[in-house]
């Protein structure tokens, strides 16, 4: 009896865990912000995601060699932290790499040595913008690297037309799926629109729990940026391109900057489409704020959901009140102490 009531504790423990993670993206691009793996809140996070590795020729090469050293030392301390330490493969601009990876061997056990010399716990299959012909591929390379005691993820665009293309995938051997609701506004689009529209965010995730996907494994990736619009009125106004920041993308922490001139920024909550809108004389940026991230945090709980992504860590404010991270982390894991620690 002892031993089944203990299994009991750790089966609900371990699905308990599993609806409550908090995980963050470091991108290889992070560096150039100054941002450095000491700068991670491990202590607010449940899993690191490391950015990225392309395939190429039966090789995991990284993207950037230049940021190897903080691959290394970012492996060191999630270690240290006791959380987990998933390197993504493929991602934006890498599709055409990731159509001649599919079905290579020779890459398993590529992958197999690169999770042995570096020790970190898992990787994630990104198939970037991948078309609903090519994710049963995709899975189908998710289902091979598992075979091969590999932990394997997958993430694909947060579109419903994929969510068709998934019948028949064994979800047993997908560690999570993920979903990008990221660069959903455009300045190639004639009007402005939310660059993560939340409602339909929700109705996408309950798309693919429907398809098959279980929802303990399902989770959304949130934009810890915003997209700028030049000379643009608000949301369904026209533009004139791209406004202030990196070719119209700002990260959050940057945004919250621009607010400090309250008399500059006109910031509103669109309630149709659950996401934050602020207009200036020059330009519109749209952007998830904290109401949004807590109204998906909400619905991730609500509904089972595994948890939430944040995409990228670098892009967050530091202090408590205004964190995204916190925000969502405030919902999903309550018990974390996330107030600020007193300077020595």
């Amino acid at each position: 009896m002892k031993k089944i009531l203990l299994f009991f504790v750790l089966f609900c423990a371990s699905a308990l865990f599993a609806q409550n993670r908090v995980i963050a993206y470091f991108p290889h691009w992070a560096q150039y912000s100054q941002f450095k793996p000491a700068d991670v809140r491990y202590d607010f996070v449940t899993e690191i995601r490391y950015g990225y590795l392309t395939p190429s020729e039966a090789q995991l090469l990284f993207a950037d060699e230049s940021d190897k050293d903080n691959f290394v030392d970012l492996v060191k301390r999630a270690k240290a932290a006791k959380i987990k330490i998933t390197v993504a493969v493929g991602g934006l601009g890498s599709e055409a790499a990731m159509l001649e990876a599919y079905g290579s061997k020779e890459l398993v056990q590529t992958a197999r040595k690169f999770k042995e010399e570096y020790g970190i716990d898992a990787f994630e299959l990104d198939g970037g913008m991948i078309s609903a012909e090519d994710l049963p591929k995709l899975l189908q390379m998710a289902a091979e690297w598992a075979g091969a005691g590999i932990s394997v993820s997958v993430a694909v665009p947060g579109e419903e037309s994929l969510a068709a293309a998934i019948g028949g995938a064994d979800f047993n051997k997908i560690e999570n799926f993920s979903l990008w609701f990221t660069d959903q506004a455009s300045a190639s689009d004639s009007q402005v629109k939310p660059n993560s529209n939340t409602n339909n965010n929700i109705k996408v995730l309950a798309a693919f729990a429907a398809a098959g996907v279980p929802k303990n494994k399902l989770m959304p990736i949130l934009p810890f940026y915003g997209r700028t619009f030049y000379k643009a009125k608000g949301l369904g106004s026209s533009h004139e391109g791209a406004g202030s920041g990196n070719e119209g993308a700002l990260p959050y922490k940057d945004i919250l900057d621009k607010f400090k001139d309250t008399i500059a920024y006109k910031v509103s909550f669109d309630e149709p489409s659950k996401s934050e809108v602020a207009v200036s004389a020059s330009e519109t940026i749209v952007f998830n704020g904290i109401p949004s991230v807590k109204a998906v945090a909400e619905a991730v709980k609500a509904n089972g959901y595994g948890g939430i992504a944040a995409f990228d860590i670098s892009g967050d404010h530091r202090e408590p009140i205004v964190s995204l991270l916190v925000t969502m982390g405030q919902i999903l894991r309550p018990d974390v102490d996330y107030k600020p620690k007193k300077k020595r």
